[in-house]
């Protein structure tokens, strides 16, 4: 009985390898912490791009008095190159003029890409008070599905969005001229 007891005082106060047994222990959480605030700073960097995206594509928009094909073409375009570098193929735009008709607020034209354009009068429901009276806004969409660049730990998908209105600068009314 006495040898026993020895050995339990000899392995209590033994304190050669505590460390590595914490470290041990410690270690795989700290790495997921790690990971962790990688993807968070990947996913906040790429919702920057999606807001800047949206405002680049209303403000562009509502600087023109009107906006042929190929305007929209090269705004869609420079809206979607403040994705890079990432893949800029999974980015949805869509921008749309919205005017007042006596209260109700309606699409007056809608172009978009990767997404359905809205038709043509449709009814829209806004904030309150945003569209002035016998006016109109333009109102920006962005969305892209986000993935984890760490696929092995975070496997989830997220979709960031965005959206921006903007009051015309030159014009009551931004013309579309369809070619």
């Amino acid at each position: 009985m006495m040898q026993y007891f020895r050995r339990f005082l000899t392995l209590r106060n033994a304190e050669g390898g505590i460390s590595a047994v914490e470290f041990a222990l410690i270690a795989p959480l700290m790495v997921l912490i790690y990971c962790g605030c990688i993807e968070l700073s990947f996913m906040m960097v790429l919702d920057r791009k999606v807001t800047s995206s949206a405002a680049t594509l209303g403000d562009l928009v509502a600087r023109a008095s009107t906006v042929t094909d190929d305007d929209l073409e090269d705004i869609i375009e420079a809206s979607r190159m403040i994705f890079q570098p990432n893949p800029i193929g999974g980015a949805r735009l869509r921008i749309s003029s919205l005017y007042d008709d006596d209260g109700t607020v309606r699409v007056a034209w809608s172009d978009s890409q990767n997404l359905d354009p809205y038709e043509e009068d449709e009814v829209m429901v806004v904030p309150k008070d945003l569209v002035p009276d016998n006016g109109s806004v333009i109102f920006a969409e962005v969305e892209y599905d986000y993935e984890s660049t760490l696929g092995y730990l975070f496997t989830t998908k997220k979709t960031l969005s965005d959206e921006f209105y903007l009051r015309p600068r030159r014009t009551d009314f931004v013309a579309r001229i369809r070619d």
